[in-house]
């Protein structure tokens, strides 16, 4: 490997040259510009702080155990260590967690750093996941009807630009390049997934330095891993979780609505006079999910409003319509396993409504599985559907 002179630099391991009788520059952190005499350096970079989120080799050594000795030098900057930090690597095997620990050297300017951009990380990422969650309350109330396709592309988009513009306007420090620094407010040491039932664990450091004098004090081989990825998990992590957040928040504030045509001719259910439609076939039925709150609907058949329904949809809620009022339905109950049915197992619904809100029903106009899924320590369940029936007879007509 080889680098080229960066003002007065002549190769790896050699600084500028420092003019005579002149007191050297102090660093951002207080530290001078010039190494002290044995000073091992970092990258051959210009002299001056370098881009936040440069990319940085990093590489791999290999101890005998966690607890193995480390080089007395800071491992960011190979300065004065003042403190430690620690990095742990978890390894889970069926529901065994396995963690190791190591607590790692550094001066106190690049632990701060390190600590300093993990604060800032956490906060702009809790600010994107506030964002994601007040975000499909707003388009709901600019987009009453906004499709939950369309919520849950837009929010991890509209996170992403969030975090984006917190990182332009609350930038990451700068990586201290001019003391040797390697890495900024990422550690500059990790701990690489290890193998249960072995005591050798993988190290992973971005300055080749102070790596290669950990390979040399434990006799094991340095090895280069190209570039660590520049940009934090939170661009990754939080827009995912944002649209895991924006699931449970979309569908709180809609409601299922099940639309039942008990007639012999097609019909349209309009509502709120256009925004929203569906047509249903003769003896047939479709289902909406519809904004929490008043909504007016209204029986279409060829072209003319034959009935309306006022429709009170909850959050979260389960809803049939049907028109007219003319048709009647019940609750059927049925028992699986060793379950016990308690109970009626048929309660009619009053008669003549055309708008049913549903409470503790699983299916809604579809017969009961012939198999259902239950808890662990549960050997039954009971199961409850809403159906068409006979008025008379209160047999199912579906």
């Amino acid at each position: 490997m080889s680098f080229g002179n960066h003002q007065g630099g002549n190769g790896f391991g050699a600084f500028p040259q420092q003019a005579p009788q002149q007191a050297p520059p102090q660093g951002a952190w207080g530290f001078q510009q010039q190494p002290p005499p044995g000073f091992a350096g970092g990258y051959r970079t210009p002299a001056g702080p370098g881009p936040a989120i440069a990319e940085e080799t990093w590489f791999e050594v290999e101890v005998p155990f966690a607890g193995a000795p480390l080089p007395n030098r800071c491992a960011c900057c190979c300065g004065p260590v003042e403190t430690r930090r620690a990095v742990t690597a978890t390894v889970t095997i069926g529901r065994t967690h396995y963690t190791r620990r190591m607590d790692i050297p550094y001066c106190r300017a690049c632990e701060a750093a390190v600590a300093g951009g993990g604060r800032r990380g956490r906060l702009q990422g809790l600010m994107g996941l506030g964002m994601a969650g007040v975000f499909p309350l707003l388009l709901s109330l600019g987009w009453l009807y906004a499709p939950a396709a369309v919520t849950f592309v837009a929010t991890p988009v509209v996170t992403l630009a969030v975090l984006f513009a917190l990182a332009k306007i609350w930038p990451e420090e700068p990586i201290a390049r001019h003391r040797g620094a390697t890495s900024g407010p990422r550690d500059a040491v990790w701990m690489l997934p290890f193998q249960v039932g072995q005591n050798a664990t993988r190290l992973a450091g971005t300055h080749e330095a102070w790596m290669r004098e950990l390979g040399a004090l434990h006799h094991t081989p340095v090895a280069p891993r190209g570039k660590r990825i520049a940009r934090a998990a939170r661009f990754v992590l939080v827009p995912i979780l944002a649209t895991l957040l924006a699931i449970p928040v979309w569908f709180g504030l809609h409601g299922r609505v099940y639309f039942d045509n008990p007639t012999t001719s097609p019909i349209t259910f309009d509502i709120d006079q256009g925004s929203a439609a569906v047509t249903v076939a003769p003896n047939g039925h479709e289902d909406l999910y519809l904004p929490a709150g008043r909504a007016i609907i209204d029986v279409m058949f060829n072209g003319r409003a034959v009935d309306r329904i006022a429709a009170d949809v909850e959050h979260f809620g389960k809803h049939l319509a049907s028109p007219f009022g003319r048709a009647c339905y019940a609750t059927v109950s049925t028992a699986y396993g060793s379950a016990v049915l308690t109970g009626p197992r048929t309660q009619m619904a009053p008669a003549g409504q055309r708008w049913h809100t549903l409470t503790r029903v699983q299916n809604v106009l579809e017969p009961f599985p012939r198999s259902v899924s239950v808890g662990r320590g549960q050997s039954g369940a009971v199961r409850r559907r809403f159906t068409r029936v006979h008025c008379l007879t209160g047999a199912s007509l579906l």
